[in-house]
This record gives C-alpha cells, structure tokens and sequence, in this order.
C-alpha cells in the first residue's frame, strides 16, 4: 500500500485542498452499484476488527458510537505523528473508465500539517508499480457532524491492473476520526468534454481555423462509428451560417477544419454536438470565434505555432519561480542563460525597472486574487472587489516593458472555474496586449480548464520518490487536455522536497534531482511539446543553503542548474525555428523515449529524450537519406545509415541530431 500525494507547490497547497471538500458536496451522486464491499463497516471477521478491510489494529477499530447508517462505522485514534497506516480494500475497476468514490468523515481534535481525514483511490500496474491516483482534502480539527468527501478520478490508465479505496488520515496528522458508508461507482462523464480553437484568444483575420472537441465516447461505451458529430456556426443572431463535418472523430476527440474566410467580421459561436446512432446519448459544447478585419497588434501573443511572440519576435519563456524580486540577487540571476523569472510576490514598478535593465523579463502574478483563500490579499475580501484589485495592479504596472504575460491561477480547483475564467476574461480586457498563464496540478484535468487560460504549464515533481519520467507524462498529458492549440509553459523540478519536510529525518531522506535527472526532466517537456520551461523553485535553492540538517550549497546546485539552462538556450534558434518538417516514415522507440522534430536552414533537428534510468534503442527511418548526423547534445555515438537512424539512448540521456540531407 502506498498514499502518494499529487506534488503540487506547498505555498498554495493548503488553499487548493481547502475547497475540494465544497467541490465534492455540490456535485450530484452517479447512478450505478457500489463496488466497494462492507461500504458501512458492518462484516465483522472479529469483535472490534472490518472483515473486507485490512484495518490494522490498534489505530482503526469498529465501534457503534454514533453512525451513519447502520449499526457500526469506523474509529481511528493516532497520538504518535511518526506513526502512519491506512485501511484498504482492493477493488475491480475498469481502465478507460471513471469512478466517483465518497466516504463520510467526521473528526476529533485531528491535527498537523496535512487536511485530515479522508479517501483515496489509487491504481498500479500488476507488477505493483504505483501509477497514480485521486486524493481530494479530508476533514481536520473537530467536526462532529458526518460530512461527505468525494471526487471524480479522471479515466483510469490503460495499463492499471491493481486498484484500491482507502480511507486514512494524512501522513503526520493525530487525533481520532470516523468513516462510514463508502462508495465507489462507475461515472459517466459527458459526452462532449472541452472545446478549442487553435485561434489564439478564438480571433482570427480569416483563413484555416482548426477546431477540436473533447470526446469521452470509451465511458459511454461507443466507437467513433457510433456517432454522428457535426460543427455549426451561429452568428450573433444566433442563425446558423456554416455546417462542417469532421476531419476525423477518435474516442477522445473530434476535429474540425473550419475556413474563417467567408464570414463577416463579427462574433460567432461553434457548437459542436454529438448524437449516438442508437440516440442513447448525445451532448454539446460550444466556444467563441471572432472574426476580425486584420490581426491585432499585441506587444506579446502566442502564434500558430504555440510560440511566444514579444515584440514580433520569437521568444522561448527560460525561468525559474522566484518569492520576491530580491535586487541583490538579480545581476548573478542575469548571468546565467535564464531570460525570465515568475515573482510570487508580483513586483514594484522599481523592481520591474531593475529586470528589465538586465535582460530580464517577467511573468507577473496576480493568481492570489481570489477572495477566500488563504494568500488573497486583504484588500479583497468578496468576489465583487476581485475585478477593481485586478483593475488596479494593472493601471500600476501593466504598461511595463518587462512583463510577458500574467500569472492567473496558481493551481485552484475546477469547482471555482467560472471565477477562473472570469479573471481570463477580465485580464484579457484589462490587458489585451499578454497572454494570461496557469499552472496545475491537475494535470489530467487541464481539458476542464480550458476557458481559464491563454497559456497552461503543469508541475511535476517526481525526485526522489518517483520516476523522472513524471515529467514527460506531465507533459503529454498537457498538451493532449488542451488539444495541442494552447501554449505550454512547463513547470520542471530543480528543487529538493527537504526544503517542505519538517524534521531533520524527514529532510535527510530526501534529496535534489541530479544534473542528469534535471536535463532528462528539461527535455522531456520539450521533446513532448512545450513551448517554455519556468522551473520551480530559486528561492527553494537559496532556503536550503541556509539550512543546517541538509547543507546544499548554493553554489553548486546553481552550477549544474545553469550549465542546464546553458544547453537549453544554446538550442534557442532551434526550439523555435517553425519551418516545415517530414515526419519520420516509422518510429521504433519504447512510450519512454519522447522526440521532438525541428527543421532549420535546410537541416531537420532530431530532439530524443530517454525518460528512462535503463537504456533504450530506438530506431527513425525517414523518406529521404541524410548524408551525416551531428550530435549536438548525447553520449552515446549514433548510427546514420542512409535514411535510417539507430539510436542507443543512455539511461536518462538527452540527444539532439543535426541531419544534413544527402
């Protein structure tokens, strides 16, 4: 058994879980049987002792004080913080499927770090291997009344074979606490789950506009033969003035090539809809397309390509997460390859002077002002003085050059998504001329965030308790949810999980990735699509030069993490080079190796990324032959026969190949 929490930021990790229990209860139950066995802990195997769950004792017991239902529930009781057990059930899911799963909670003096007592499902492969999970907030402190905890997993991987509902109190919480009536049920999502236009902001001059729809057709049971799905264009009117049929449907998306070039300037709404043949199931969604006369000038805008445009050029966002702009630490900050920085505590218009004297650019936060969480600053204190505060931080300093783009949500629940898409929509109107930027968690939920952002970047944290690999599967994830239209920032790791544990123990056990694992992570994300990496954390490297139970040095942590970014911009003219590329006619390469293509000045670029810690072959055949192959960045030699390319990648290894046709 074993509880992994999503890694998420610990500065906002308590306001992000504070709402996940309000989530939960505002959303109506799915129908279907309850796969969870004895959901009431009423099978006893002995007097006190669950006969379906593995409770261990003495810390979970049945008692008949106060249930829910029935004639029993079940009692924890922990007073030793080091001490941390869970009560388990297997279960038979289905992959492809999604499961909502609740359990009731109420709560006695539970206290520590954590949000309390709660439930989780987790899956992992058959070999054992953990592959993920859901983990909504529990119950903390003294709640004496039975409150629900429930959540919605998002479609269970394919090559999930072992499955558990637990119920348990977060590592490092004491106190007592009761569950009764679990449930596990299968969901049903809606048919038709997200739409976008590779339009950036939905606007456009004319011309080809691709438009992709979510689909969940496997949780209905259907085949893209199934279905009938059709793209309508209504007018302001609301008439309809074009039909289009799909380019292609597959069980998770719908896709559409729509020409922009006859419609009037003006607004208009695309609303795909989606009906079985049998007309069992059907459902619709819709977004925005304005038409205009010619493209808008913006300072920064994203392009077709997903790149960053400032000031007409192309620019690839390199930066780390810092707390505050600390003037002292700015000009070793701009020796480095990194070109940017995300402050969380925003910046004064002196500060903004001091980056952009240096080459500096930032991404300006404005992702606390959001009345009732924990970091909102105290000038908001109801959702009506969001939009002035907003209003005012960009009259302050929204005319300067240095900033890039506005950091919007740092991680918030979807349950708040029409306040999160709201603040996009009032950013956009505020300040047309930069894109507005989010990260999450939530990295298999990015599709239900769609209308909250311009540019999306997810956070995967994985050393040293998960593989690297996290990175690249954070990352296909991400591009995939906003149906490769939207920008990706990525959020890598070069910080060490000491800096948030609490005892000298704790931090001992832990440790900050290796150069090799930070390059692998690095470009994982761009080899699988991102379009800009902004690692967390600076000030984290800085916390831990400073403390006695795990001495890391700053200066060498920052010379392995700049010689990284080194490597990264010295590609800069590749990564964004947008000339037209020839895929590959057949790839032979393990889901471990992520690859990228890049064509530049007539050369094709070959990024191969082993996410791997074993080695890997992987093997590209191409249409036409190259007459060498150039390693710019690998260890292991490559063999270019004609067209065909024989890579062995060592265990995390990065290569980029310069091919040179013959």
């Amino acid at each position: 058994m074993r509880i992994l929490q999503t890694a998420v930021r610990v500065v906002s990790l308590l306001a992000v879980l504070g709402t996940s229990v309000a989530r939960a209860q505002g959303e109506a139950p799915a129908p279907g049987p309850n796969l969870a066995a004895d959901p009431g802990f009423e099978a006893r195997a002995e007097a006190d002792r669950p006969a379906a769950w593995s409770a261990p004792a003495p810390v979970y017991t049945l008692v008949t004080d106060r249930p829910r239902s029935g004639m029993s529930c079940l009692r924890f009781e922990n007073r030793d913080a080091g001490r941390y057990l869970l009560c388990s059930q297997a279960l038979a899911l289905t992959p492809g499927k999604q499961y909502e799963f609740e359990a009731w909670v109420r709560t006695e003096g539970v206290t520590g770090e954590d949000t309390g007592a709660t439930v989780c499902l987790q899956w992992s492969t058959k070999e054992g291997a953990y592959i993920g999970g859901d983990y909504p907030a529990g119950v903390k402190g003294t709640q004496g009344e039975w409150t629900r905890v429930r959540a919605i997993t998002s479609p269970i991987p394919a090559n999930a074979a072992a499955f558990d509902v637990t119920v348990y109190v977060r590592q490092g919480m004491t106190g007592v606490a009761w569950w009764d009536d679990v449930a596990v049920r299968e969901y049903l999502p809606p048919l038709v789950d997200g739409m976008t236009t590779d339009a950036y902001r939905g606007e456009t001059a004319g011309g080809p506009v691709v438009v992709r729809a979510g689909l969940r057709l496997l949780g209905h049971d259907l085949a893209p033969a199934q279905v009938a799905v059709s793209l309508r264009v209504r007018d302001a009117e609301g008439q309809t003035v074009a039909t289009v049929t799909p380019a292609r449907v597959l069980p998770d998306t719908a896709e559409f090539a729509l020409d922009a070039t006859p419609l009037r300037p003006g607004t208009y709404e695309l609303q795909v809809t989606v009906q079985s043949n049998a007309g069992r199931a059907q459902g619709s969604a819709s977004c925005r397309l304005v038409r205009v006369e010619k493209a808008v000038a913006r300072r920064a805008v994203i392009d077709r390509h997903g790149r960053l445009l400032l000031d007409g050029q192309p620019f690839f966002p390199l930066g780390t997460y810092w707390g505050g702009i600390d003037p002292a630490q700015l000009d070793l900050y701009a020796q480095s390859a990194f070109n940017c920085l995300m402050p969380y505590g925003g910046g004064t218009r002196e500060q903004l002077d001091q980056c952009q004297a240096r080459g500096l650019k930032v991404i300006y936060s404005v992702k606390d002002y959001y009345a009732g969480i924990e970091s909102c600053p105290p000038q908001i204190t109801a959702e009506a003085d969001e939009r002035p505060a907003l209003e005012a931080k960009v009259k302050e300093v929204g005319d300067h050059p240095a900033i890039i783009a506005w950091y919007i949500n740092d991680e918030l629940p979807v349950s708040m998504m029409p306040r999160l898409s709201a603040h996009r929509d009032w950013m956009e109107q505020l300040d047309p001329s930069r894109p507005t930027w989010v990260v999450l968690f939530q990295y298999t939920e990015v599709r239900s965030y769609l209308p909250s952002y311009d540019v999306i970047g997810t956070d995967p944290y994985p050393i040293p308790t998960l593989a690297p690999r996290r990175a690249l599967d954070y990352t296909r994830d991400t591009v995939a949810g906003s149906f490769n239209c939207r920008a990706v920032w990525m959020v890598p790791q070069i910080m060490d999980w000491a800096a948030y544990r609490k005892t000298a123990a704790e931090k001992k056990a832990s440790r900050p990735p290796t150069l090799a694992e930070m390059r692998s992570m690095a470009w994982q994300c761009i080899a699988a699509g991102a379009n800009g990496l902004v690692f967390y954390s600076w000030f984290d490297l800085w916390r831990l030069d400073q403390d006695p139970d795990v001495p890391q040095p700053f200066a060498g942590r920052w010379r392995d993490i700049a010689q990284m970014a080194a490597e990264i911009k010295g590609l800069f003219p590749v990564l964004l080079a947008v000339d037209p590329v020839a895929a590959p006619t057949q790839v032979d390469a393990p889901d471990g190796v992520a690859w990228r293509l890049y064509a530049k000045d007539g050369k094709t670029y070959l990024v191969a990324v082993n996410a791997e810690r074993l080695p890997v072959t992987a093997r590209f055949t191409f249409a036409t032959e190259f007459a060498a192959a150039e390693q710019v960045l690998g260890e292991v030699p490559v063999v270019c026969q004609g067209a065909q390319l024989d890579l062995t990648l060592a265990p995390l290894e990065v290569k980029v190949l310069c091919l040179t046709p013959r």
